[in-house]
């Protein structure tokens, strides 16, 4: 899988909910900007371990640099 596949998913998750991404979306840190609540970030989760065929154990959950875009990339990249 691709990095330009992944980020694509990532601009089109957030798109739909209505969050407009900065420009360099890599350090965009989705749970400290506050523009996804705890549904939607389960939503986020689940939708990733669907559509990438991989899953993240809590302790990976809750690991800070899946706070961020590009963190979260690397750890499904890691999985493939």
């Amino acid at each position: 899988m691709s990095n330009e596949a992944l980020y694509s998913f990532f601009q089109d998750f957030f798109e739909a909910r209505g969050v407009i991404l900065p420009t360099e979306i890599e350090d965009y840190n989705f749970i400290a900007s506050g523009v996804l609540d705890s549904f939607e970030v389960l939503s986020l989760i689940m939708q990733i371990e669907l559509e990438f065929s991989v899953s993240f154990s809590p302790e990976e959950l809750l690991d800070e640099k899946n706070a961020s875009i590009g963190g979260l990339i690397s750890s499904i990249q890691a999985k493939l």
